[in-house]
């Protein structure tokens, strides 16, 4: 049985829970928000205390052992008023 990955997006302001898209793997899941896709659907990308995108090590020991990469967080593309966007690739199912 083949997995399945999913863009698993949170947003806090009204809590919602969104099946954004479906992938092969985590890293198809991971480069599809890259370059501007992530920040065009749900924002501004928060990016670390140095200024950078999060990369594989990013809060790795708070990541469930299945996961490779971090969670993204966004600030709304209209401000704070949805609250923080949180986006993750995670199996579907579980």
């Amino acid at each position: 049985m083949t997995e399945i990955w999913i863009a698993l997006v949170l947003i806090w302001n009204p809590v919602e829970r969104i099946i954004d898209k479906e992938f092969q793997t985590e890293k198809q899941c991971w480069e599809y928000y890259e370059n501007g896709v992530g920040e065009s659907k749900w924002g501004i990308q928060i990016l670390d205390h140095q200024g950078n995108k999060p990369d594989k090590e990013y809060m790795k020991k708070h990541r469930p052992p299945h996961r490779e990469y971090p969670t993204r967080l966004y600030k709304g593309a209209d401000g704070w008023s949805r609250g923080l966007i949180w986006l993750t690739c995670d199996i579907k199912g579980l």
